[in-house]
């Protein structure tokens, strides 16, 4: 049985819904700088979904194909060439996403007691590798919220510096 790799991947407000309307929720796209690590991801891999500046959990996609490069417009700011085709195992609103806060008790990023913040520079880039254990956490976190969601007003926080977001 394959074990899947989970991958952190950020989205904005913007690109999220970019993602689903302009890609169907299928292709998923990172900067061309993030090439190399977009190429270690397989397809069976989870791709972790954070919405950035309201710091929640959205979603979990399926990687469902090796890496390419495309240019073909998607998102209105960026192109994101590097790119995953992609399938939605849990997808929710991000009314109804996950504080990621609500889990640092269960997750390893949290484990820095000494510094509060420190979690933060795990949200900063995608893709980045997250620990398996951190992975199932979020997936059973992601079901509960599909099956019992709770809405929760969006309220962004101040950044502190600009994340590398990616769609």
């Amino acid at each position: 049985m394959y074990i899947p790799t989970y991958w952190l991947k950020l989205y904005t407000e913007e690109t999220w819904q970019e993602f689903l309307n302009n890609a169907r929720g299928e292709i998923s796209g990172f900067h061309e700088s993030r090439w190399s690590i977009v190429q270690q991801v397989r397809p069976g891999d989870y791709l972790i979904c954070y919405l950035t500046g309201v710091s929640r959990l959205i979603g979990i996609l399926e990687v469902v194909s090796e890496a390419f490069e495309d240019s073909t417009p998607i998102w209105k700011n960026e192109v994101f060439p590097c790119r995953l085709k992609v399938k939605p195992v849990i997808r929710l609103t991000p009314e109804t996403g996950v504080p990621i806060k609500h889990l640092r008790d269960q997750l390893t990023i949290f484990e820095n007691r000494n510094n509060p913040r420190a979690w933060i520079g795990h949200v900063r880039a995608s893709p980045a590798k997250w620990e398996t254990s951190d992975g199932e956490v979020i997936v059973a976190a992601l079901k509960e919220a599909q099956k019992n969601p709770v809405i929760r007003p969006l309220t962004k926080r101040r950044e502190t510096s600009k994340s590398q977001s990616s769609t």
